[in-house]
C-alpha cells in the first residue's frame, strides 16, 4: 500500500472499448488511476512495459482468462481480476447448457491463476461454475464511470430510443418492429467512452436485450440508469437489488417491449419516477464509490490470508 497520507496508484486492463466505462479515472490527492489497453491475442509484453512505467501500488484486470500466462506471474503487487462474462450455471435442474455459456466456460481455461490474486464475479449464480477454475473472492455488478452519470432531465419533443450491444438473432427479434416504426439507434460495435457520452446526451429511452435467450444481468442497465435513462429490459437474472416496476421495466416478449416504447415515446412523463428511482439506485456502483473500497478490501484480505502467487516471494 501507499505510505499513510501517499496517493494510491490504480491500474485498470482491458478493452478500451468495453471497459474504460467502468473504470476509474481520477487524478486527485488520494488517486491516480491510469487504464492500460489489451484484448485477446494482442501484444502483452506492451500491456506489461505499461503497467511498470506506471508503477501501480493495485491492478484491476477485465476478463482475467485473456491475459497471457506468466504475464502478471512476478507483479509484486495485487491484482484483482474480474469475470465480467455469462457462463454455464449449475442450477440442479439437469437443463442443458447453452452453447454460448459453454464456449465462454471454456474459455475459462486459460485463466492462469498465477496472473491474479483474487476473483470477483459479476455474477453470484456463476460462482459454482467459475471455483472450477479459481475460487471467487467476491461477487458485484460491474462499476459505472463518474464520467458517465447525468441528473434526470425533462424530455423535451420526441424521446429517442438507443440500444448499445452487437447484433444477433435474438436481439434483432426483439427489437426489429422497434425500429422500423422508430427513430432507434443501434451501435453494433463497441465505442470509446467520448463517443458514449455524446450518444447518452443526446438519447432518453434505452432497451437492454439479452445477446442469446439465457438470463443475465448486462452492466448496460446500470450504464444507462445512471444516464437518467428510461430502461425496458428483458427479465433481469440476477437484479443486483433492482426492482422492476420501480427502477426499470421489464418486458417479456417482442411485442411487449414495442408497446412500452410506443407508450414511452407518446406519453413520455409516463415513466418519470422510473427514470428517477432507476438514476438514485445506480449512486450505488460508482466508480469512484466502489473501486477503492474494493482495492482497500483487497489489500487487507490479502494481507491476512496470504496469495497462490509466486511474486508474494
Amino acid at each position: 500500500m501507499p505510505p499513510p497520507g501517499g496517493r494510491l496508484r490504480l491500474a485498470f486492463v482491458g478493452q478500451s472499448t468495453y471497459f474504460r466505462a467502468c473504470a476509474l479515472d481520477e487524478h486527485s490527492r488520494r488517486l491516480e488511476t491510469l487504464f492500460v489497453e489489451f484484448r485477446a491475442e494482442r501484444d502483452g509484453e506492451r500491456m506489461r512495459a505499461a503497467l511498470d512505467a506506471f508503477a501501480p501500488h493495485a491492478v484491476v484486470v477485465f476478463r482475467p482468462e485473456i491475459v497471457p500466462a506468466g504475464a502478471f506471474a512476478d507483479l509484486r503487487v495485487p491484482v484483482v481480476g474480474f469475470l465480467t462474462e455469462p457462463i454455464t450455471r449449475r442450477d440442479g435442474n439437469g437443463n442443458g447448457a447453452h452453447w454460448d455459456l459453454e464456449a465462454r466456460r471454456r474459455d475459462m481455461r486459460a485463466l492462469d491463476r498465477d496472473n491474479v490474486d483474487r476473483i470477483v464475479s459479476f455474477d453470484p449464480l456463476i460462482v459454482d461454475t467459475a471455483d472450477e477454475f479459481m475460487e471467487v473472492w467476491r461477487s458485484m455488478p460491474i462499476p459505472v464511470a463518474d464520467r458517465l452519470y447525468r441528473p434526470v432531465r425533462p424530455i423535451v419533443g420526441v424521446p429517442r430510443m438507443l440500444f448499445v450491444g452487437r447484433s444477433t438473432m435474438h436481439r434483432e427479434r426483439w427489437l426489429l418492429d422497434v425500429k422500423h416504426r422508430f427513430d432507434c439507434l443501434h451501435v453494433a460495435f463497441g465505442v470509446e467512452v467520448e463517443e458514449l457520452e455524446r450518444l447518452l446526451d443526446t438519447h432518453q429511452i434505452t432497451f437492454n436485450v439479452h445477446n442469446e435467450p439465457y438470463p443475465t444481468f448486462e452492466n448496460r442497465v446500470l450504464l444507462h440508469l445512471a444516464a437518467g435513462h428510461l430502461v425496458i429490459s428483458e427479465p433481469l437474472s440476477p437484479t443486483h437489488g433492482l426492482e422492476r416496476g420501480l427502477d426499470y421495466v421489464e418486458v417479456r416478449f417482442p411485442e411487449e417491449l414495442t408497446h412500452i416504447a410506443s407508450t414511452a415515446r407518446r406519453f413520455p412523463d409516463t415513466f418519470q419516477r422510473v427514470r428517477v428511482r432507476g438514476r438514485q439506485k445506480a449512486e450505488q456502483y460508482r466508480a469512484s464509490r466502489v473501486w477503492p473500497a474494493l482495492v482497500r478490501d483487497l489489500f487487507r484480505d490479502v494481507a491476512a490470508r496470504g496469495t497462490h502467487r509466486s511474486a508474494a516471494g
